[in-house]
């Protein structure tokens, strides 16, 4: 790293790839390994979600995580547990480029999780200038706020039916930069849990993509795999998270062992 690098703000790559690509391509992590995060940023994805909702990673491992994403570019964010503003805080500050904010249901909400994720006047976000995103303080702090609030990525979870019905208004919210479709808790809101292929569930997701055309945010949803992930991208989606550290892991797997056995 040059002495020139090294004097700078890491930066978050996300919203420039997004402009040149076109689309994101992202995964989920589960297992609390920094070596899995680095070999998803070598296989090209652009970026990962560390997910502190159903995984088993506390702030530690999730601070140690968020460093290995740097050795190979791939974006960091963080999947936050509930709507709070302190658990919002704690990945930005070890150094997230996002985060992802669950079961958002209505305007207020969303205006919530933007209120914690992001400094006055934009928002509220608690302030320590020594946190490890701001460099330990190595960098301005007036540099380290502007930065922060121009780049740090809210993606906030559309997973029920509330909050499909409050889409237009959460879309309204400034700072949301994407609103991602949960397909697993929506067929779960609408009586038919785990049945995410169900023309209903398609059907409410296929609505807020084209209720969002021509807005300024984004649309994301999770895949289970490649085919789903070619449909939605085919259909406007440009957030795509495809599977899991552990649902990768077990398919390439799988395919070894029915090949040879």
């Amino acid at each position: 790293m040059t002495p020139e690098a090294s004097s700078r703000l890491r930066t978050n790559r996300l919203s420039e790839v997004l402009s040149r690509q076109g689309f994101v391509l992202g995964t989920f992590l589960e297992i609390p390994a920094p070596q899995i995060v680095e070999i998803l940023g070598l296989a090209g994805f652009d970026f990962v979600v560390i997910d502190r909702e159903h995984g088993t990673i506390d702030l530690e491992t999730a601070e140690n995580l968020i460093r290995a994403a740097a050795t190979t570019g791939v974006s960091p964010l963080v999947r936050v547990a509930a709507c709070d503003p302190v658990l919002i805080r704690q990945p930005l500050d070890m150094g997230a480029s996002g985060i992802h904010v669950p079961q958002i249901e209505s305007a207020e909400q969303a205006r919530q999780a933007v209120r914690a994720a992001k400094f006055f006047p934009a928002g509220e976000r608690g302030l320590q200038p020594y946190v490890r995103a701001a460099g330990y303080r190595a960098f301005p702090t007036a540099e380290f706020l502007r930065q922060s609030n121009e780049e740090v990525t809210i993606v906030l979870h559309i997973e029920g039916e509330r909050g499909v019905a409050a889409f237009e208004e959460i879309a309204q919210v400034d700072g949301v930069d994407v609103a991602f479709l949960g397909p697993y808790d929506l067929s779960q809101s609408l009586g038919i849990p785990g049945q995410v292929d169900s023309p209903l569930v398609k059907e409410k997701m296929a609505g807020i993509v084209e209720a969002a055309r021509g807005k300024r945010l984004a649309i994301g949803t999770y895949c289970d795999d490649v085919e789903k992930a070619l449909e939605w991208k085919a259909l406007g989606v440009t957030y795509l998270a495809v599977s899991l550290d552990a649902g990768l892991l077990l398919k390439a797997a799988r395919a070894v062992v029915s090949r040879l056995k």
